[in-house]
Formats: structure tokens, sequence, C-alpha cells
């Protein structure tokens, strides 16, 4: 009898996590309630700068949308401190599907989310404004994955973000994307105003996305140079290159993830300009 008591009170205690985990997912019930009114207050936040600030600003979009690892969060933080550096008034938006130890004080990153940022992003876009949007996550072959508390949700494909990034029409976009085999996504991603940057080539890994990770290999790379505002983008991607490749050979990684870029012809100029000076050009 106390066997059977004990079995009926571990199937209770199941189902109870098992509905709290319903009700904490980024889809459904108190956890959706949750994002919708960070996301919100986000948008709000933007609003209010929009009104104050000239033109010439630069909008910051960074997403965090696998839940395994600390380091994408940590990779959106890096690159909202370089947007800051280079515009301290800049317009940002966070999201993330936060790792077992960090804050569930960001809306969650799911496609719709994500989506809903890029048209906000879109319609806040003055014509001298520069954009930044950076995805961390892990991925495939035109595969950025969602994992939200250990569960795999609908992931998002080129053809998808290339849609959302539609909504920045001509503004010019600098696109960053962390993620194993994340150069599938230049081709369907290029456009005249964009600059992308990925963190391996269509057919290659990356690294640095171990649990504990402060940054991922590349976003430390890339983003945690001496005197960055001081080069341009295109600078700094090219020494990204030269350090991960030092760091793959020696922790002897293979094979190498070879990380990518693409400048669009309208922002060749704004690519090889030093990033303290983005917001003066054209």
């Amino acid at each position: 009898m106390n066997r059977k008591k004990f079995l009926l009170s571990a199937a209770l205690l199941v189902v109870a996590f098992w509905l709290a985990g319903c009700v904490t997912t980024p889809y459904e019930g108190e956890g959706k309630t949750r994002s919708d009114a960070l996301l919100q207050k986000q948008f709000e936040s933007a609003q209010k700068l929009d009104q104050t600030q000239p033109d010439g600003r630069l909008i910051f979009a960074g997403f965090a949308m696998h839940s395994q690892s600390k380091a994408f969060r940590n990779d959106v933080l890096t690159a909202e401190r370089v947007a800051r550096t280079i515009d301290p008034g800049a317009i940002v938006f966070k999201l993330s599907n936060p790792a077992p130890g960090q804050e569930a004080d960001w809306p969650y990153a799911t496609f719709e989310n994500v989506d809903l940022v890029l048209k906000k992003v879109g319609a806040l876009a003055r014509p001298r404004d520069k954009v930044i949007v950076l995805i961390s996550t892990h991925g495939n072959v035109d595969f950025l994955s969602i994992n939200f508390s250990n569960t795999y949700y609908p992931h998002i494909n080129a053809s998808m973000l290339n849609q959302s990034l539609a909504a920045l029409r001509d503004t010019p976009t600098l696109v960053l994307i962390s993620a194993c085999y994340s150069g599938s996504f230049v081709e369907p991603l290029s456009a005249s105003n964009r600059v992308i940057l990925t963190a391996s080539a269509k057919d290659r890994g990356s690294f640095g996305c171990q649990f504990h990770s402060t940054n991922t290999h590349f976003v430390d790379a890339l983003l945690n140079q001496p005197s960055f505002s001081d080069r341009s983008i295109a600078q700094l991607m090219e020494q990204a290159k030269i350090d991960v490749d030092k760091r793959e050979t020696k922790q002897k990684l293979s094979p190498s993830s070879l990380p990518q870029i693409f400048v669009g012809s309208a922002v060749k100029e704004w690519a090889n300009q030093p990033l303290k000076n983005w917001l003066n050009s054209q």
C-alpha cells in the first residue's frame, strides 16, 4: 500500500513539474505573458528614445536563441557593449532563451519575436541610421536553432530571416551570426545594404559554445579586440579570422571554422570606416 501511495505521489509530482514547464514556455501561458510584457517594455523604451534623438543613430538587436550555453547571451551583452561604445544613446533590443543560472529578464528569442523586433527596427530606422543584428545559437546548414529550457522549437532558416530583415529596407545593416554552418546564410541574405559576418563557412562548425563559455570564439575574437572602435568592421573581421585560426590550432579543433564576410555594394565605404565614425557616415 505504501508503495502504491509513493508511486502515486511521484506521478503527481511529475505531472506538477510538467504543468509548471508548460506555463513557462515561450509560446503559451505565464511564460509568454511575461515575455510579451518585457518585449513591450523594450518597444516603449525604444519609442521614447526615437522621439528625442537626432538622425544618424545606431540600433542594435541581439538574439540569444539557445538555452544550453551561457555563451549565447554573453555574446549579446558583448555586442551591446560595442554598440553603446559607438553610440551611447543606441536603441537596444535584447532577447534571450536563458541558460540555467542566467536571468529570465529579457523577452524570449522565438522566431515570432525576432520578426516583431526587426519590423520595429525597420519602423524606427531613419535614413542615416545604422543597424547591428546579432544572432548567437547552435546551428546547422540553413538552420538556426531555437531552444528553451532544453526543449527545441521550430528553427529559423535563411528565407525566414531574410523576410524579417527586409523590414529594414535600405538601412545599412551589419548582420552577425555566430553558429555552426552559419556561412550557409551568407548567400541567401546578401543584399547591397548589408555587411554579413558569420562564425563559420557553410560546411563548417564553429566553437566556443560550451555551457560555461564566456563568449563563442567568433564573437570573442571579433568584438573583444583592443581599441576596436579605431578599426573598421573589415579590419576587425580580418584580425578575427587570424585569431580564431590560432585558437583552433592551439586547441586542436578541426576542421577549422573559416569565418566568412560579405560586404554589399552600397555599404563598402561604411564597412571600411572606423567604428567610431559610424554615426557621421552616410
